[in-house]
């Protein structure tokens, strides 16, 4: 028995040895320092296990991550002291802040003072709280003078509650006095030009830090057939020169990045710009086709275009401007200014929308101001069916989501008002009624599917927002994505919005798309573009987007999938605008529109405005109003792009009036 006794007493001392010497090694929490799980520690006293590996850094103490650490029971009250961020920067008479964060160990809820030390000279330091109790925060806010000597301070927050003392660390840096510099910028940062052709950048110098120096001005990489001038040829402390690029035409086209740089003794800066060069297209000849009606990956196309002699231009033209005229509302929409999405498949969207949904495009006559001239093809303009573009619900407002017009039915958009076919007063029972003639007009008729697009980017965001009960299963990620589309480049709006026409809302795609759209970056625009992700489906809601890039495709000269998704050929076809037939029909199209300040009646433009608009786009991009512009060069498309984006523009300003303006009244 007494054995037992004593093997008992031996058994506790040997582990009150063992707890003492191991609450006597564990080590104080360092910074930079790897710990695993079960760790143990000490931090002002208290004692702590890790519960997630990790490296630590200066601000994760124990007591201030709480994922990392546990605190293990026992210990007196105490409290814990931190700063935030480890470090900042400032030049003489800056304001540098810190958070100042107090944590409460084992209980306490005594009150702790805090102090700041260590400033540089000519430094004041002022807490928004001078005393914490319990636990809290502090701003700690030096400002710096004129005077303040340049290096790098250590400042010390202490804090005091009764015996209890601590302190944490930060670092100040005083920046020396900043050398006199100078900026170099660059607008636009790209211009598009025809051989032959002139064009112009903008270079801005700023002056920094009392620079007063004269900057010489210089450009490389020009390509051969092309000078580059500048007026003036340097600029003194601040101003501005014009970067003058004149070409021949024996030019070499494509795309190139100039360099233009700034010298000023020893400081040197420079700024890149994009050049693209397209052909004169002198020849003046469209050829080739457009193949049309398939389903990728399973079937043949069943239909053609044959673009040869120039009978499809006219057409192409029409739905082009529409297209660009789609693009320009999207723009405008003020909630995400700026989206960004490809011009090529946006713009082109009309124009592949009329191939696929439309009965038999190919029988298109140019003498005829009728998109579908036969009567073979005149079920596309009964009940319901939305004309050539087939948007059957063209009478609907997107947004209440009844038939009488309540600002986002396509009779709402005052520029479409006066020659749609049918009144305010009879919207509400249109759809029960054939589709209005004006829906066949060449020119009227591709601006219709422009709006409704645009309408609907614009109700895909506001449904639910207001009163009624929505359901908005596509909700929060399409607004994401609009958002992320403001800052990336080339993004996939138009597949979410041909998805949307074709499928509608609460199909799934819209959904599915908006998903990716709201956290996509290039190598997510890369996936959703490529054919193979739709290759061999079967379902023409899934295909449909494609279908209008395999269309655009084959326009546009770009590799397009033959037996396979990535086994592709390169079409080469030539659609040849001619700057005067472009301007002609543009002037036809928006003699179809009107304008008016939402109250007064609405007028048509006349032939002399819009001709007008036309010829100053032209000017401002440098084209002359006889150069031929092929649509199936990525140059030349790019230059046609703008000019008519450009007259567009100059047309509101002439209107005093944005083409996405609405009204609820008939004018």
């Amino acid at each position: 028995m007494r054995r037992t006794y004593l093997t008992t007493f031996i058994a506790l001392f040997v582990c009150f040895i063992s707890i003492t010497v191991s609450a006597q090694s564990i080590p104080v929490w360092q910074p930079n320092t790897a710990y695993a799980v079960g760790a143990l520690v000490t931090f002002n006293g208290q004692e702590y296990r890790c519960i997630q590996a990790h490296t630590s850094e200066v601000g994760w103490e124990p007591p201030n991550v709480p994922a990392l650490w546990a605190p293990l029971s026992g210990g007196s009250p105490d409290f814990s002291i931190s700063g935030t961020p480890a470090s900042q920067s400032v030049a003489p008479g800056g304001t540098a802040s810190y958070t100042v964060s107090i944590g409460a160990l084992n209980g306490f809820s005594g009150k702790v003072s805090l102090s700041a030390g260590g400033l540089p000279r000519g430094a004041t330091a002022n807490l928004s709280s001078s005393s914490i109790s319990g636990s809290g925060s502090s701003t700690l806010k030096v400002s710096t003078s004129s005077t303040s000597a340049a290096g790098s301070f250590t400042l010390t927050v202490t804090g005091t509650s009764g015996s209890l003392i601590h302190r944490a660390s930060v670092t100040l840096t005083v920046n020396g006095p900043a050398k006199p510099d100078f900026s170099i910028s660059a607008t636009p940062t790209s211009q598009a030009v025809t051989a032959g052709g002139s064009t112009s950048y903008t270079i801005s110098i700023g002056a920094l830090n009392g620079f007063n120096g004269s900057v010489s001005l210089g450009v490389s990489g020009l390509p051969s057939g092309a000078t580059g001038g500048f007026n003036p040829t340097s600029v003194t402390r601040s101003g501005s020169a014009t970067l003058n690029i004149s070409t021949t035409n024996a030019i070499t086209t494509g795309s190139f990045t100039l360099t233009v740089m700034g010298t000023s003794g020893s400081l040197a800066h420079k700024v890149s710009v994009t050049l693209s060069v397209g052909g004169t297209g002198a020849a003046g000849t469209t050829t080739g086709a457009v193949h049309f009606h398939l389903l990728l990956g399973i079937g043949n196309a069943q239909e053609s275009l044959t673009l040869d002699g120039g009978n499809f231009n006219d057409l192409i033209m029409s739905n082009m401007i529409a297209g660009v005229m789609y693009g320009h509302l999207v723009q405008e929409y003020a909630p995400f200014p700026g989206l960004q999405f490809n011009k090529d498949y946006l713009y082109g969207s009309i124009m592949a929308q009329l191939l696929q949904e439309n009965l038999a495009t190919e029988d298109y006559l140019s003498s005829s101001n009728l998109i579908d001239p036969s009567p073979d093809q005149r079920a596309i303009m009964g009940t319901g069916q939305g004309g050539p573009y087939q948007i059957n619900n063209y009478a609907v407002d997107m947004v209440a989501g009844g038939t009488a017009p309540g600002g986002h039915s396509l009779i709402n958009y005052i520029a479409i008002q006066k020659n749609i076919g049918y009144t305010m007063a009879t919207a509400a029972s249109q759809f029960q009624r054939p589709t209005p003639p004006s829906f066949n007009n060449k020119f009227y008729g591709p601006m219709l599917p422009a709006f409704f697009h645009y309408n609907d980017m614009v109700a895909l965001n506001l449904i639910g927002k207001g009163p009624g009960p929505f359901n908005t299963p596509w909700e929060p990620e399409y607004d994401r994505s609009l958002a992320n589309f403001v800052n990336l480049p080339n993004s996939f709006l138009d597949v979410i919005l041909n998805v949307a026409y074709n499928q509608g809302y609460y199909g799934g795609l819209v959904s599915q798309y908006s998903t990716k759209g709201a956290t996509a970056n290039a190598s997510t625009v890369a996936s959703v573009n490529s054919y193979s992700s739709v290759w061999g489906d079967s379902s023409s809601y899934v295909q449909y987007p494609y279908q209008v890039h395999y269309y655009l495709d084959q326009m546009y000269d770009n590799p397009i999938p033959t037996t396979g998704p990535t086994t592709t050929v390169t079409p080469t076809n030539h659609i040849i605008f001619n700057m005067t037939s472009l301007g002609n029909v543009f002037s036809q199209i928006f003699q179809t529109l009107d304008f008016s300040d939402g109250t007064k009646a609405a007028q048509f433009f006349t032939a002399a405005q819009a001709q007008t608009a036309f010829n100053s786009a032209l000017a401002q991009h440098g084209v002359a109003s006889t150069a031929n512009l092929d649509l199936s060069n990525a140059a030349d498309r790019a230059r046609l792009f703008a000019v008519i984006d450009s007259a567009i523009g100059n047309l509101e300003t002439t209107a005093g009036m944005k083409f996405n303006a609405t009204t609820n009244s008939q004018l």
